[in-house]
């Protein structure tokens, strides 16, 4: 069976963490001048300022694209674990995404990347990885508990601010 080189899997999940954010970019204005948010649901600065959140975004593209650019020019483990580590958050996030659709009752800015590309992605890259032993299984586990602790953090972060 004709397999993915693991830098074409690499360079993939910088491909999906574009096409995500570049959803939110594009969609969380209109979102939130719509007022989709729930009444219940505290307002913090950072989500009244569409050019702020457009700042975040872009930070949050070019910094993981950095570290897999570094991952496919120079193979070494710790930078494998870092791409994998930005994958494991593009899934958790698949997560997040769905439940902030439930919120809302509808559509919520990066669902359709998050549930179409990144969550069955997300699943393939990181039962490969095992399955090749790129990493072991326990490692697997904990990139994915740091990714739903620090998307916890995140939210809490959000939210009081």
């Amino acid at each position: 069976m004709n397999h993915l080189s693991r830098n074409a899997v690499l360079a993939l999940i910088g491909a999906t963490l574009v096409l995500h954010t570049a959803e939110e970019y594009l969609e969380i204005p209109s979102f939130l001048s719509a007022g989709r948010l729930p009444q219940w649901l505290p307002r913090p600065s950072l989500m009244q300022n569409p050019h702020g959140i457009h700042v975040a975004l872009v930070i949050a593209t070019v910094l993981p694209l950095a570290v897999i650019t570094l991952a496919i020019l120079r193979p070494h483990k710790v930078l494998l674990i870092l791409a994998l580590f930005i994958e494991s958050i593009l899934l958790v996030n698949a997560g997040w995404h769905i439940f902030a659709s439930v919120i809302t009752g509808g559509y919520a800015p990066g669902v359709i990347t998050a549930v179409l590309i990144n969550l069955p992605f997300g699943i393939y890259v990181l039962r490969r990885a095992v399955k090749e032993l790129w990493i072991g299984a326990p490692t697997a586990w904990k990139l994915m508990g740091t990714a739903v602790v620090l998307h916890l953090v995140a939210l809490g972060s959000v939210l009081a601010g």
